[in-house]
């Protein structure tokens, strides 16, 4: 089995959804997705100071820019890198 990636929301408002990301049930990384925009910008785990692997990165924007361009911010979702 290869790497998967997946996010979960973790916050919601008007203006923007959090995800948590990473390998299933491993998030190395938060990003904040503006509604508005489809922006994504990343913001640091409350219990981790290292970065997420931009391998990660590479995968995760699109996927995040394509919820933007649907109007739909599922809560969680799951995908093969």
């Amino acid at each position: 089995m290869g790497l998967e990636l997946s996010v979960k929301k973790t916050e919601e408002t008007p203006a923007y959804c959090v995800y948590a990301f990473g390998p299933p049930d491993a998030p190395t990384g938060r990003a904040r997705l503006q509604k508005a925009s489809g922006d994504v910008e990343l913001t640091a785990l409350p219990d981790r100071d290292d970065a997420a692997p931009p391998f990660y990165l590479a995968h995760l924007v699109p996927h995040l820019q394509a919820y933007h361009d649907a109007g739909s911010y599922p809560d969680h979702d799951r995908w093969a890198l």
